[in-house]
Parts: structure tokens; C-alpha cells; sequence
């Protein structure tokens, strides 16, 4: 029959599209990384520091436990006249900054020949791993095994990586504090350790990003830090162990830890004094010291020394005898002066003593403090590295 013939096929029609719009459907809310559209406006991901996030490359490595202490800063003001990822306050530091980065005496934070035969044993993941880190396939296990472990200490700004259909995807996010990481001879980031997922500095992002994940308790973008390559190459990296906050330095590529070296606090940043501002003498003054010719073109060294004023003046309209532009003698009183007064000696010796000055005052201004991610101020700004 026809009429059944034909409703089966209509039927059959219905399940199909519902079928392809379902998977669509599932491939739009994959996440991690696409570009959006431009009404939707840029993303920037909450990464948790124990989370892999979205399309990880590997297994977590990622072998510290502990959380280090949270960095507890003043109110800081927003920054102005520089640019930055967010435009949110993101603070740009060096990976050279001592105190950056924390991390355990003799344990390192992420297992690096884990992460080094992970990525040798899937060709596909090396492949995408090595052209997101700009070096060759070849080059991974050196590449690897020249970072060292560490953890943030700080809510960090980065881009980062994911690997879905054998190729990078590259994505913004924020990794919280705590978050286990390898760092370069430069001090930049370049593997998260809970997914390995390479990475590298962030983007500028245009206009207002929406936030894909839920921010941590105590978050604030205005204290998220931005890490920007050191002027040179790093030897030691001076990090703090959150585990007692005492300080370690740690030589680079090491990955356990078994070089780390207890060392005293850095010393703080000195307070620049204000230089005085020199003065700048008078017309006269200057006129008078260097004899140099005034408004009229008389010299101080044309006019006479004035005789003692007699206390006599001159009758109105008599000419003064001096040459032009040199002062006339001021008279004085032919009244005596009257004798200095003598100070009066207090009767009682109950009498108070003058005030003495705050021996506090001689201590001078306050030390900055020796944890640097304490400071109010940006250590090290160079918006100019942020890619746009």
C-alpha cells in the first residue's frame, strides 16, 4: 500500500535529521578552544589547579599534593597607561622574580620522564605537542627534560593547549594558584603538568571576556599575574617552599628536587630617597654675585659703596647722585636702639622642657616586604611582550 509506504519514509526521514541535529548538537558544546562567534565575544577558561580541563594531552603528572599558602596582598590601585591581556589589572612579572614560584624542598612538582614517554609513545600527540611549542618532534624528550618543576604561586594568565581531531587547539584561560607547571631557563611556563598540555603567554583579548568555568574562591582578576620572559638566562630559580615558606633555590632541569638549597630571604627592595630639587637664585642675586649688566645696564660693580644713612633725607626732587639701577641707601632712625631684651628665668622648676623629637623618626621608611608577591607595586612591567 502506498499511503503506509509513504508515512515509513517520512518517518524514517524525521529520524535521520533528528540524528544529525543531535550530533551537531554535541559537537557545538565540546569546548576548549574554538574561536567563538563575534556576538558571543572572547572566552577565557577557570582552570582548577587539580583539573585537566578540557581535551587534555596526557595523564596527569602532576606529583605535589600540598597547596601552597595563599598571598595575601594589600588593596593594590588599578594600573594606568599600560596594556595587558584583560585589561582587568593583570600584573606582568618576570619569571626571574624570586618568589614567583613555589615549591617542595628535594620533591619536584610534576614527573617529567612520565610526561616525556607519554608524549613519545603517541605520534600523534607528539606531533601537535611539539608544533604548539614551536620545536621539533625530535627535540621533545631534551626539550622536556631542560624545564623545571614548580607550582604558581599566584593566579596566572596563559594560553594554552588542548588536542582533539590530531592537531593543538590553542585557548585563554587562568590557572589558579597551586597549579603544578614546567617553567623554562626563561622563567615562562611551557607545560601544565596536570594534563600536559603545553603552553605559552598570553593573548590580548578584545573587549570583556566571558568566563567558562566557575572562579575559584578567591579570585580576583586584578591580582592575576602575567609571567614575562627574564632578561637572561636563569641558573637558579629562587622559589618558596610551601610547605614550612622557608626559601629554596633550585637549579633549572632539575627534577626532583635533589639540588635544592635552603637560602635567606632575598633582601628587600630599597625605598629610593627624593633627590632635592636645586634652587634657582633670584635675578638680583644672581646679578650681584656674577656682576652681570641689569635691565638699566649698570653693573653691580659700577655702584658705590653707600655711606651710613644719616637719618636725614633728601629734600623731594633732589637728584640722586648713585647711577642708574643701583640701590639707595635705606635711612635709618636717629632714635637709638633700644637694648636687647634678656630671656626670663622661669621661677619654678616646674617648667616644661621643649619637646624632643620621636626617636621612631630616625628609623627611616618602612622595608618593602621580602616576599615580592606581597608588593603593592609591579616588579618587572613589559606589556610590550603581550601578543596581540
Amino acid at each position: 500500500m502506498r499511503v503506509p509506504t509513504r508515512r515509513h519514509g517520512s518517518t524514517r526521514t524525521c529520524a535521520t535529521v533528528f540524528a544529525i541535529s543531535a550530533a551537531l548538537a554535541v559537537a557545538g558544546c565540546s569546548g576548549g578552544g574554538e574561536k567563538n562567534s563575534a556576538d558571543s565575544g572572547p572566552e577565557l577558561f577557570m582552570q582548577p589547579a587539580a583539573a585537566q580541563g578540557p581535551d587534555p594531552f596526557t595523564d596527569s603528572t602532576a606529583t605535589s599534593t600540598a597547596t601552597p599558602s595563599p598571598v595575601t596582598r594589600s588593596p593594590q590601585p588599578s594600573p594606568t597607561g599600560t596594556s595587558s591581556p584583560t585589561a582587568q589589572g593583570t600584573r606582568s612579572l618576570s619569571g626571574g622574580t624570586p618568589g614567583l614560584y613555589g615549591g617542595t624542598h628535594s620533591l619536584g612538582s610534576c614527573d617529567v620522564d612520565a610526561q616525556v614517554r607519554f608524549l613519545t609513545a603517541d605520534q600523534g600527540k607528539g606531533r601537535a605537542f611539539a608544533q604548539a611549542s614551536g620545536i621539533s618532534q625530535a627535540d621533545i624528550p631534551g626539550f622536556l627534560r631542560g624545564l623545571t618543576p614548580v607550582v604558581l604561586r599566584a593566579d596566572t594568565r596563559v594560553t594554552n593547549h588542548g588536542y582533539r581531531d590530531d592537531r593543538a587547539t590553542s585557548f585563554q584561560s587562568v590557572l589558579q594558584t597551586g597549579t603544578a607547571v614546567l617553567v623554562d631557563n626563561r622563567g615562562l611556563p611551557r607545560v601544565r603538568c596536570a594534563c600536559g598540555n603545553p603552553l605559552k603567554p598570553p593573548v590580548a583579548l578584545k573587549g570583556t571576556p566571558s568566563h567558562q568555568g566557575k572562579p575559584w574562591s578567591g579570585y580576583r582578576p586584578a591580582q592575576v599575574v602575567v609571567v614575562t620572559p627574564a632578561p637572561k638566562i636563569i641558573v637558579n630559580i629562587t622559589i618558596v617552599n610551601i610547605v614550612d615558606n622557608t626559601w629554596i633555590e633550585r637549579k633549572t632541569g632539575d627534577h626532583d628536587g635533589a639540588k635544592d638549597r635552603v637560602v635567606p630571604p632575598p633582601p628587600p627592595t630599597p625605598t629610593p630617597t627624593p633627590t632635592p630639587t636645586p634652587t634657582t637664585p633670584s635675578p638680583s642675586e644672581s646679578d650681584e654675585e656674577s656682576g652681570t649688566p641689569s635691565e638699566s645696564g649698570t653693573t653691580s660693580t659700577d655702584c658705590p659703596t653707600p655711606a651710613p644713612a644719616t637719618g636725614t633725607e633728601p629734600p623731594t626732587g633732589t637728584p640722586s647722585d648713585l647711577p642708574p639701577g643701583c640701590p639707595t641707601p635705606t635711612p635709618t632712625s636717629s632714635e637709638p636702639a633700644s637694648p636687647p631684651t634678656e630671656p626670663s628665668t622661669p621661677e619654678d622648676d616646674t617648667a616644661q622642657p621643649p619637646p624632643q623629637e620621636d626617636p621612631g623618626d630616625e628609623t627611616g621608611p618602612e622595608s618593602a616586604p621580602d616576599d615580592p608577591l606581597l608588593s603593592d607595586s609591579p616588579l618587572t612591567s613589559d606589556p610590550g611582550t603581550f601578543q596581540s
